[in-house]
């Protein structure tokens, strides 16, 4: 029997013509404002029948406005209902910060003048004290034992959290404070912390039906909108009775810690950070928007009067929360990086496991340098992206130009991020210096300075630096023209990386 394939190949692009125009359409309408995104992914679905269309689908729509759009006005009806959820006390609460507002000669500094216009409501608080915790062997004991200690609530949210024995043990710890009478609530990421949902991990402690003990997914996954995972709420935070509180890099895992059963190529080297005093606060209302727009609760229901206790100075740091994302201070963390270089006097040193800036940014380092600024930018040697690595290798030759240095740091993959200025103030959290942090993601950060937490950390980069290889420009131009051809290649990449 004779069949015409001349009709099945005209039924195909019947079909796949129109979606073909139809995605194209998309991508002009809602990736204008980026054009080399733009252009990426029109060649992708032209030049990749079929496949490329899935992978749009997949990564390329984000949609961006619609999920800031939803965050944002559950936002504002947290922030306008305070009162009505939490008693006129927290007027009361709230107005005591005010004490802590810190003097006219820091809030006169030029980044704090430029900060205050660029994120209006993140406003500084005086009297914290930090204290840096270097690798999940530092971090992970001080966690559990706060978590022991704790009275009355426990927030903890997470990029990763593992089915393994660090996973088990933070929250064997949870769960025996639930079942004391704490009210514990746990978020996570259902696309950085796949493994230990399709292990059921989480439905193990759930399954206990703790009525004070409630885990939920910030974006669950769902099949019929793959674009989800785009937007992705990469914050780490544990708050214990809103006062104490851990904020930086480190997920839960037992890749941050020497596990003997760990292989050594596995291990990751991170830093966190311990907070106490005013600035906890900023910390709880940002876990307690997340929660309401996650479980789209009755807004301040879910809290209890213990979540903000009447804070004290605990120390000599002044704190500014950075929480970045769509519908929420969007593009927070992008801002803070460009006040820097743009303030920067002396010096602008950057740690970052991923570094895939746009090239805006990469202009703006290199117009820092220009100033005569010490632009120092500390990535890994062994970076656990490949594609991530050439494309961040790809910029090398365009920095160290313009008199940027380079260096990649030795031995195991490097998760820190942090960023020093003038060694007078820093900025660390969950934030990479990539366009997904920039943009797409859920980010937790924080500027500081003040204390003595900014020797600290200064005295912490230096020993980043001296565990690093120093990159030259001539060990740049002597790549082969298939090193380069493929670096070069995943730099076009970038805006999905």
């Amino acid at each position: 029997m004779y069949f015409d394939y001349h009709i099945l190949f005209l039924l195909f692009y019947a079909v796949y013509l129109p979606i073909q125009l139809a995605l194209a359409a998309h991508i002009l309408f809602t990736k204008h404002e980026e054009p080399s995104s733009a252009m990426m992914w029109l060649l992708v679905i032209v030049l990749i029948p079929v496949a490329g269309m899935f992978f749009y689908l997949l990564l390329g729509i984000n949609n961006l406005k619609n999920r800031g759009s939803s965050f944002k006005k559950i936002q504002e009806k947290v922030d306008n209902s305070k009162e009505k959820y939490l008693g006129k006390a927290i007027n009361d609460y709230l107005n005591s910060l005010r004490q802590f507002i810190p003097d006219k000669e820091i809030l006169g500094l030029g980044h704090n003048r430029m900060l205050d216009r660029l994120l209006p409501e993140r406003y500084p608080l005086s009297g914290n004290d930090l204290e840096l915790l270097c690798d999940g062997t530092m971090a992970y004991p001080r966690m559990l034992e706060d978590i022991r200690k704790a009275r009355h609530s426990i927030r903890m949210q997470s990029f990763i959290i593992m089915n393994d024995p660090v996973g088990k043990a933070i929250f064997d710890a949870l769960e025996e404070q639930a079942r004391a009478g704490l009210d514990v609530k746990v978020l996570y990421d259902s696309f950085g912390s796949c493994k230990a949902y399709f292990s059921h991990f989480f439905h193990r402690y759930m399954h206990k039906k703790i009525p004070n003990f409630k885990i939920h997914a910030f974006s669950p996954i769902n099949i019929f909108v793959p674009w989800r995972i785009q937007l992705r709420n990469h914050r780490k935070l544990l708050v214990i009775d809103g006062k104490t509180a851990y904020v930086g890099g480190i997920n839960i895992s037992q890749e941050n810690t020497r596990f003997t059963k760990v292989p050594k190529r596995k291990y990751i080297h991170d830093l966190h950070c311990r907070i106490t005093g005013p600035a906890v606060t900023s910390l709880q209302f940002t876990f307690l928007k997340d929660w309401v727009y996650a479980t789209r609760s009755k807004l301040l229901e879910e809290s209890v009067p213990q979540d903000f206790p009447m804070q004290k100075n605990n120390g000599d740091s002044v704190i500014r929360i950075v929480d970045s994302g769509p519908g929420q201070n969007y593009q927070g963390s992008q801002r803070v990086f460009y006040t820097a270089a743009m303030t920067a006097k002396r010096s602008l040193w950057i740690m970052t496991p991923y570094f895939v800036p746009d090239s805006s940014y990469v202009k703006t380092l290199c117009m820092t340098a220009a100033r005569g600024v010490d632009v120092r930018l500390i990535v890994p040697q062994n970076n656990n992206h490949v594609f991530v690595a050439l494309a961040t290798q790809s910029l090398y030759r365009t920095m160290l130009s313009s008199g940027v240095r380079i260096f990649e740091k030795r031995g195991l993959f490097s998760h820190a991020k942090a960023l020093m200025v003038d060694e007078e103030w820093a900025f660390m959290g969950s934030s990479n210096c990539d366009i997904r942090s920039f943009q797409l993601n859920y980010e937790l950060d924080f500027c500081v300075e003040k204390g003595s937490f900014i020797s600290e950390l200064n005295s912490q980069f230096i020993e980043e630096l001296t565990e690093s290889d120093e990159v030259t420009l001539s060990q740049v131009e002597n790549k082969s023209f298939k090193r380069q051809l493929l670096e070069n290649i995943c730099a076009l990449l970038t805006p999905i990386l």
